[in-house]
């Protein structure tokens, strides 16, 4: 068997969460040392390269995750900033229409009164006119001899 297929390999799962990871690779590690017959010198080698492995893999998983964390926040910034504008003009044309309605309201209630104080007006004409006729008809009457 050659050198290379002796040592202990890393396999880096993507998905899954870094303590197994690490706890696996503890757990390997220490049963290698003690089933493994080599001299302390091979030993040392080999764990100043798993070591090395180790903190090369580790590197990657920190590097993959803070990129992953990155885009993820710049995805959610995008999605707020785009939420937030949406949510502006609909603020806005909500605005805009109450303003309408308002102008539109105050008009009807200008349009009203206006033809509400023509009619109290008609109606004032026509009651003194009224009451007029019906004087004059009054006076006409009591002024005729009666027969």
């Amino acid at each position: 068997m050659s050198r290379e297929s002796d040592m202990p390999q890393i396999v880096i799962e993507r998905g899954g969460s870094i303590g197994p990871f690490l706890w696996g690779l503890a757990t390997g590690a220490v049963l290698a040392l003690l089933y493994a017959p080599k001299s302390g010198e091979e030993t040392q080698r080999e764990l100043k390269e798993g070591a090395r492995r180790l903190r090369q893999g580790a590197e990657e998983k920190l590097a993959e995750l803070r990129e992953s964390a990155e885009e993820t926040y710049d995805r959610v910034r995008e999605d707020v900033g785009t939420r937030l504008e949406t949510a502006k003009e609909e603020l806005g044309e909500r605005k805009r229409q109450a303003e309408e309605a308002l102008k539109a309201g105050r008009e009807a209630a200008h349009k009203t009164r206006d033809d509400l104080e023509r009619r109290v007006a008609e109606s004032k004409a026509s009651y003194k006119a009224e009451m007029e006729r019906v004087a004059l008809e009054r006076s006409k009457a009591g002024a005729e001899p009666d027969s």
